[in-house]
């Protein structure tokens, strides 16, 4: 589908240009996912009470730091705040027997830190023998609530002083708290805890009377809603770039949308416009994969590249693998992009609105019934700069309006057996024409998407678990050119993937699963001429429009298998990840074919912030679906096959900094290109398994993880990426074809040598962020003409290579981005705006060569200029 499009750049090029002026993964990170559910105390050790404590009547508090592995057990005590008389000793043993239920994020349980408080209280057994004493209680005159801003709920643990007095509290599980016979007075009320911003409040006490106060508090991250501690995630993948979303909503150029981003990391290639073309490693863009839950989707990117198909704040995570990845991901030789979205809404209903100069979107998520463990959420997005562009514009001439929408509705019931419903998609179209709309002078896009999913969770056993996720879809895509010219494709798809992990212990993890896609797929072309005629080149044939299209059915079930071993008694010190896949695809009337991946990937820990890692594997895909036709059927086409291999280290400089460093090599066989003895498109098969392809480079990223104030990395990519389309053709075979070429290896189409990204965001005060991205890209190859070769009966001109295919490159792509935000914190709403000036700064960046009519001159087109973008995001809290 994406070769189709490709194929008419030429003729889009000159409408279009005009107008539309991150297996182990690395680096390794440890911003963590948002915790869906927190731990809770399930077992609590009585501390016995020190003997001097006692007899001196001394009560005390002792401040923990525990550290919780997967099942909530305590693996490690630390004093934080020490009490003396003996509590100190007594508390840290007696919290070593302490059980937690399990914390989890949106990849099931993970280990935490968490702070604790051990109370040591004397009670009337504790006292049995002491002279009685009167006690004197004192009434309660000052109580109140810790509510945290936004959220509005309570906070618990929030330490409470009031400095004149030097008298302090906690509050409780729902962020009370109360004194008893404070003096009358005006104080200042403290409250504070790591991960809160400390606020002061003044408090008058008045003789007699209650004062209550409710105390709003900032959370000093609101984007994460983790609580107090760290965790950190098992590296499994062998290049796995997890991608913080809070932290790249800052970067400038990606219009606050998380999955642009990947278009900043390493291995990553620029396309044209930077219309959102996965070109990840040198591969062609179709060879790199797309998934959303674990399905397969054809794209990520609206028209235009702008924006993805997702409403950002549906997004949880998003995994970039350039090489290297599982045996989970198959049916591609290129990179895979996956995506996870959120299932769990805020424990309070909220609604979110986005507005900026391309589109406006909105969001609701809440939770209902009796124990709120029905998760709800509902977007929808709609882009209006179809509407702004002839306002600009004006009248004459001619127009390119893109218009985009996309919905997503998520339903997620949390129980021990999870169960999530999503329903996505989105349809956009691109109109180019002039003022008129005339049928015979536009040419327009149209795409679509709509997909399905269930996914259901069983625990089998207390070490199995089964996961289903069924889906069914349609994807489509029409383009015209003019009256005369249509092609329409579409695809009716079902897709399964099952799978079942065993986890024998820390040391040994087994995966088997079914990825299984099948469904009907039908194309209609209109071509205003015979292509054998234009083929053959008779000059005496009349051009006569024709009409021919077809349906097919097709299915193929792909297995898997993989372990992952750890062998050391450090589980960390350790990873060998071997898998098998095998690859099938049967296309009914036309071919089937049969591919296996073997794969593995290693990594290992060297010195105590040191990992090296590598892998190795094929991988295979098949035939993109208009390349799967033939009018006679019994198409003979294989597998495409890679051979990719990797070797990288990792290595880190304290909490928030690290350096990563991997070189790649791929080979490439059997790759489809067009037939050049092709004589009659409706005689002859069109596609043959004939070419080769290689690249190899190295990618190198430093990074500073969003710890303290700052944040950002710097990223560069040197590679090199060849194609050979007839190894196996002789000059003389190929000399006369239709596709004309010197048989030798050429530069690949999206072929960038430096790939150079600095990006960096800094919290200043008041809630104001500033942030920065300089690109630096070499420019894409390109054919040269010159001159051409009038036909009178087409009326039209035959263009002559003057070098050899890509001969030739572009001038480099230099830009300066910048962006500002403010955030405002109201009592149950937030609202972050944002200005983005693009291309501050900019070089020459053509993105494509347009000749004249006749190919005697040439000049290049150039992408986006200078555009400032003001927008806003509104969280309410229901």
């Amino acid at each position: 589908m994406l070769n189709a499009l490709l194929l008419l750049a030429p003729l889009f090029a000159q409408e279009i240009a005009p107008k539309l002026q991150e297996s182990v993964e690395a680096p390794p990170v440890e911003e963590p996912l948002p915790l869906t559910v927190m731990p809770e105390l399930i077992q609590f050790q009585q501390a016995p009470y020190p003997e001097q404590a006692l007899s001196d009547q001394i009560e005390g508090q002792v401040g923990l730091l525990l550290e919780l592995d997967e099942t909530g057990a305590v693996t490690s005590v630390e004093l934080l705040n020490p009490a003396g008389h003996g509590f100190d000793e007594a508390a840290v043993e007696a919290a070593k027997a302490f059980r937690f239920s399990p914390a989890e994020d949106a990849t099931g349980p993970v280990p935490v830190a968490i702070e604790f408080a051990y109370g040591f209280v004397l009670d009337a057994a504790a006292t049995e023998g002491a002279e009685p004493e009167e006690e004197i209680v004192f009434p309660i005159n000052l109580e109140g609530q810790a509510v945290e801003m936004v959220s509005r709920r309570g906070l618990s643990e929030m330490a409470i002083s009031i400095l004149e007095l030097g008298q302090n509290t906690t509050t409780d599980a729902k962020g009370h708290f109360e004194f008893r016979g404070l003096p009358a007075g005006r104080w200042t009320v403290q409250v504070s805890r790591p991960g809160w911003i400390t606020s002061r409040h003044n408090l008058e006490v008045v003789e007699g009377e209650v004062t209550q106060a409710k105390l709003w508090i900032k959370n000093a991250n609101y984007g994460h809603n983790e609580a107090v501690g760290v965790y950190r995630r098992k590296r499994e993948e062998v290049t796995r770039r997890t991608i913080s979303v809070e932290e790249i909503r800052r970067i400038p150029g990606t219009m606050g949308d998380p999955i642009r981003v990947i278009q900043n990391l390493p291995g990553a290639a620029r396309a044209p416009f930077g219309i959102g073309l996965l070109v990840i490693r040198g591969s062609n863009p179709e060879d790199s994969a797309v998934y959303i839950d674990g399905i397969r989707v054809p794209y990520i990117y609206h028209l235009g590249g702008l924006v993805s198909v997702l409403n950002s704040d549906i997004i949880q995570s998003v995994d970039y693998l350039p090489g290297g990845y599982s045996v989970r991901y198959g049916r591609s030789t290129g990179g895979v992009v996956d995506v996870t979205t959120r299932k769990k809404a805020p424990e309070q209903a909220r609604m979110t609105w986005s507005t900026d100069i391309l589109d406006t979107g909105a969001l609701f998520e809440g939770r209902f019934g009796k124990n709120k463990d029905h998760h709800l959420a509902v977007a929808a997005r709609r882009s209006y700069i179809d509407k702004l562009l002839p306002l600009f514009l004006g009248e004459a001439g001619r127009l390119a309006k893109p218009r985009w929408m996309d919905y997503q509705l998520r339903y997620f019931h949390d129980s021990e057996r999870p169960f999530t419903a999503f329903l996505f998609g989105f349809d956009d179209i691109l109109f180019i024409g002039d003022s008129a709309d005339s049928s015979e002078d536009t040419i327009g896009v149209h795409y679509f998407t709509h997909r399905g999913l269930l996914n259901y969770k069983v625990p089998l056993s207390e070490r199995l678990t089964l996961s289903l996720t069924p889906s069914m879809g349609v994807d489509g895509i029409s383009t015209n050119i003019g009256s005369d010219f249509r092609l329409e494709q579409f695809q009716y798809l079902f897709e399964v993937r099952a799978e079942a992990e065993w986890v024998q212990n820390d040391h040994l993890t087994v995966l088997s699963g079914i990825d299984f896609l099948g469904g009907r797929g039908e194309f209609e072309v209109a071509l205003p001429f015979k292509p054998a005629d234009r083929i053959n080149g008779d000059p005496l044939t009349e051009d006569e429009a024709i009409l021919f299209g077809d349906k097919l059915w097709a299915w193929g079930p792909d297995l898997y298998l993989q372990a992952k071993w750890r062998p050391l008694a450090d589980p960390d010190a350790l990873l060998i990840a071997p898998g098998l896949r095998t690859s099938f695809m049967q296309v009914q009337e036309m071919y089937n074919t049969l591919g296996l991946d073997p794969r593995i990937s290693v990594r290992g820990r060297v010195l105590p912030h040191t990992f090296v890692k590598g892998g190795t594997g094929i991988y295979t895909q098949p035939a993109q679906p208009f390349e799967s036709w033939s009018p006679n059927g019994n198409v003979d086409l294989g597998m495409e096959k890679s051979w990719s291999t990797s070797l990288g280290l990792e290595q880190r400089f304290g909490q928030a900094n690290s350096l990563e460093l991997e070189g790649f090599y791929k080979s490439m066989w059997d790759l489809i290109v067009n037939n050049p003895e092709l004589s009659d498109p409706q005689i002859d098969q069109i596609y043959i398994n004939e070419g080769l392809g290689r690249v190899y480079g190295m990618e190198l990223m430093i990074r500073r993880e969003p710890i303290g104030h700052f944040f950002g990395w710097i990223s560069y990519t040197l590679s090199k990426s060849e194609r050979l389309d007839y190894p196996n053709f002789s000059d003389e075979d190929i000399e006369g074809a239709r596709y004309e070429t010197d048989n030798e290896w050429y530069p690949f189409a999206f072929d960038q040598t430096h790939i150079f990204v600095a990006l960096g965001g800094y919290q200043m005060p008041y809630g104001v962020h500033a942030s920065g991205r300089f690109s630096y890209v070499t420019g894409n190859p390109y054919t040269p003409y010159s001159l051409g070769i009038y036909d009178i009966d087409s009326d039209n001109y035959s263009a002559f290579q003057s070098g050899n295919i890509n001969s030739e490159r572009m001038a480099p792509y230099l830009a300066l981005d910048l962006r500002i935000e403010k955030t405002w914190l109201f009592k149950s709403a937030k609202l972050d705006t944002y200005l983005e000036l693009l291309n501050v700064v900019k070089g020459e960046n053509p993105e494509f060569i347009d000749y004249n009519y006749d190919y005697t001159e040439s000049r290049s087109i150039s992408g986006l200029p200078f555009i400032p973008s003001i927008g806003f995001n509104l969280e309410v809290r229901l």
